[in-house]
């Protein structure tokens, strides 16, 4: 199979600093990848080299197969049947959303152009604003024109940076959902950039986590969030209780229901979300001895606060209907991440 996209090896340095390093990843069509990571990591780097606005010190970008970026050669951004998508829209501001839309496809007849801006313009249901010029738009209705002009020239790849992160939580779900099913529907790959784990979750076939220029691990979403590589990949994903090997002797985490009792090495750390924090045992699992010191409704159920016998302090979160008046709790073996220190 020809990827759309492939990274081989790709390296981009800064004054010096290697802010992108020796990353290689594959993205097949049709398929959605999230590069995800914290501010500064590299990702919005890595998705202008393959947009071909950013040249690499070592290795090289493929699209289609073809080497678009090498040291020595980079195909421009408007010959590689790309389209993008930004987090500030791009549209221009003194053409009217159907022109905006029509910006891309000019090579067209003029019928053909227009029949296909307003085909697009009633899939993101702004059939009505075709006349409009952006200063007029809501923020959702901006992005929805910027992702019907993004898709107006049937790039075979969509890039994406931050897309949502300007738009309220309700506008960021919706449009996460419109541009799945039109990028599903056009058969268009996409590679998006986030900080955000949400879009990764709820968006893309795989998710490539890079922290300080490297791709630490890629996989699908469920695989990444239900085995991460190490704590700071878990903690991408969301709060995560942590304890020491100092913290584990005795019967703080005592086996029942077939779980394995284990001895813990000096430098491992039990990791264990809120949400995976059971009031009841049911199959392999550990029973943990602390002590209930507060809770709250958070809409979704029940956030209690617990104190470990080392003193620190866990977190549950109970998706049940009553507050839960109850001392210790389980965590099923299945979900229980064991991580070295050492991993960060």
């Amino acid at each position: 199979m020809t990827h759309v996209l492939s990274f081989r090896g790709v390296s981009c340095q800064f004054d010096g600093q290697r802010v992108v390093d020796a990353v290689s990843f594959d993205v097949a069509p049709g398929e959605i990848v999230c590069l995800l990571g914290p501010s500064g990591c590299g990702k919005t780097t890595s998705l202008r080299l393959a947009g071909g606005m950013e040249t690499p010190d070592s290795g090289e970008v493929l699209i289609s197969g073809e080497a678009v970026s090498t040291p020595t050669h980079v195909v421009p951004p408007e010959k590689r049947n790309i389209g993008f998508l930004f987090q500030d829209y791009a549209l221009f501001p003194h053409l009217t959303v159907l022109e905006n839309i029509c910006f891309g496809i000019r090579h067209l007849a003029e019928k053909e152009r227009l029949a296909l801006a307003r085909d697009l313009l009633a899939q993101v249901a702004m059939t009505d604003f075709e006349n409009s010029f952006p200063h007029t738009l809501s923020g959702g209705e901006q992005q929805r024109a910027a992702l019907a002009r993004a898709l107006a020239p049937e790039p075979t790849l969509v890039l994406m940076d931050e897309p949502f992160s300007s738009l309220d939580q309700q506008l960021r779900d919706q449009m996460r959902d419109l541009t799945i099913k039109l990028l599903k529907r056009t058969g268009a790959a996409g590679l998006i950039v986030t900080h955000d784990a949400a879009d990764a979750l709820r968006m893309a076939d795989r998710v490539a986590v890079q922290r300080a220029g490297r791709l630490v691990q890629i996989g699908t979403p469920e695989n990444i969030y239900a085995a991460p590589v190490d704590i700071g990949v878990a903690r991408m994903f969301g709060q995560v209780n942590t304890l020491g090997a100092d913290a584990l002797a005795g019967d703080t985490l005592a086996p029942i229901g077939g779980a394995t009792a284990r001895e813990w090495a000096a430098d491992e750390i039990v990791g264990v979300r809120p949400a995976d924090i059971t009031s009841a045992a049911s199959g392999p699992a550990y029973a943990v001895r602390a002590r209930l010191v507060a809770q709250r409704h958070v809409g979704v159920g029940w956030l209690c606060d617990y104190e470990m016998p080392s003193g620190g302090l866990w977190q549950a979160l109970f998706r049940e209907p009553d507050a839960p008046a109850r001392d210790n709790f389980f965590v099923p073996a299945s979900r229980l991440m064991v991580f070295k220190q050492s991993e960060k």
